[in-house]
């Protein structure tokens, strides 16, 4: 019982330690990892649109849409992909890079939400012709050779309908991006030049951010102007450090990993279905918190009450093993209350006291003598009473001797005790209501 208590006791320790431990270590990513700010970090079905072909990159299945990449198309199209899924998939969207356009931008060094917030507010400057709400993207480096940042907008009506045609179908979508800003960039700086049945787009990064964004219409290059045009801004790079790409197969090899999460597009209903998300975890990690501080605060309770059973438990073992003995010691206690008013009468030892007074008073007479409750009463004849006095007091067996009365005649009257019987004693025991 006693290694248990102490083995439970260091055992509820370790594990409050763990467990504290645990909910420290998992309370940045519940409380700080938002959705919000890791759009595609929950995504786990990426679907890519090229030459009027739906891709799952995951898979590798594809299926035909309509070449206008119409909405709801894509929508029932990426259902029939998912319909083996086990699990209900966050989709992530590449579309064609032909819905985009970027901006260049000298941006202060602030956050990014901010800055988000302050280039949304120059959509009316940097397309006074739009009069539809954009939706922007853009990474930020630290290492960024550039002092100026590459800003990607899209349609804000157009994520909004992807959300709810995907909605309508049962999905979830997720986040939307640009085809080649989910290509992997390696090296120091490297380009992809993507050709499509819309138009051509090249795209140059720096360590995975954006630092160059060219595109144009296919029809525009049956001008030969503008044909003449292109083809110089791709020779300014070196061609050994762009890579082509033209067909989906190639895409889908490409887009094995999701990378520049910065550029991912968040649709306002994904972004409320991630904060109630948020919300509930929010919940149920104050929940779990208050249980683990009542929990600890329950600890030095618990330890008590093992403590308090362990000590029963321990008295209950003595209990028994001396069950005997304290059989014994009733049945002794009992005895003495019944006979003890009997055994402890005070014994005045009268055959010792008159051959102890014989040997003091010899050989002087004693002409009467009285024994009452250890005081004793003495009269006699002597010429020298006082020394029968003195001799009576060197006597251990006496005490409180003296002269009850005056002497006359050579007669004496001494009073004295018993000095080991003690009658009030006896009497406050026993009686003591007397």
């Amino acid at each position: 019982m006693n290694g248990y208590g102490f083995g439970y006791v260091k055992l509820m320790n370790n594990f409050s330690g763990q467990l504290l431990k645990f909910f420290r270590s998992s309370k940045v990513a519940l409380l700080h990892g938002s959705s919000l700010r890791d759009p595609s970090s929950s995504v786990n079905a990426t679907l890519a649109v090229f030459n009027g072909e739906l891709i799952h990159i995951e898979s590798g299945e594809k299926l035909s849409i309509d070449n206008n990449y119409l909405v709801n198309e894509i929508a029932v199209a990426s259902r029939k992909l998912l319909e083996s899924s086990t699990s209900k998939p966050s989709i992530q969207l590449l579309l064609p890079s032909s819905e985009f356009v970027a901006t260049r931008h000298s941006l202060p060094k602030a956050s990014k939400v901010d800055l988000t917030s302050a280039l949304q507010l120059q959509v009316e400057d940097i397309y006074p012709s739009l009069d539809k709400k954009l939706a922007v993207a853009f990474g930020v480096s630290a290492i960024a050779s550039n002092p100026e940042t590459v800003a990607v907008w899209m349609k804000q009506e157009l994520l909004d309908n992807l959300f709810d045609a995907y909605k309508n179908q049962g999905l979830l979508l997720a986040c939307v991006k640009p085809r080649l800003l989910n290509l992997k960039a390696v090296e120091n700086k490297i380009g992809f030049l993507e050709k499509d049945d819309i138009g051509q787009t090249l795209v140059i990064f720096e360590r995975d951010v954006v630092d160059s964004w060219q595109q144009i219409n296919k029809a525009d290059l049956d001008q030969k102007e503008i044909l003449e045009e292109w083809t110089e801004i791709v020779a300014n790079y070196n061609r050994d450090a762009i890579l082509e790409i033209s067909d989906s197969g190639q895409l889908a090899n490409l887009l094995s990993e999701s990378v520049n999460r910065e550029y991912s597009y968040v649709p306002e209903g994904a972004r409320n279905i991630r904060q109630k998300l948020e919300k509930g975890r929010k919940v149920i990690f104050a929940g779990c918190f208050a249980a683990l501080l009542l929990f600890l605060f329950s600890i030095p309770f618990a330890k008590q009450s093992i403590e308090f059973r362990r000590a029963a438990a321990s008295l209950e073992l003595n209990r028994s093993l001396s069950l005997n003995a304290r059989e014994d010691r009733r049945t002794v206690i009992n005895f003495d209350n019944q006979w003890g008013l009997l055994n402890d009468f005070p014994s005045q030892s009268i055959n010792e006291v008159l051959f102890t007074l014989q040997n003091v008073i010899s050989p002087e007479r004693i002409s009467s003598i009285e024994i009452i409750e250890g005081l004793i009463k003495l009269q006699g004849s002597s010429s020298e009473p006082q020394a029968i006095l003195q001799k009576l007091e060197q006597d251990p067996l006496f005490t409180e001797v003296a002269f009850s009365r005056a002497t006359s005649n050579g007669r004496y009257y001494i009073d004295l005790r018993l000095s080991p019987v003690n009658f009030e004693a006896y009497m406050i025991r026993y009686f003591p209501d007397n």
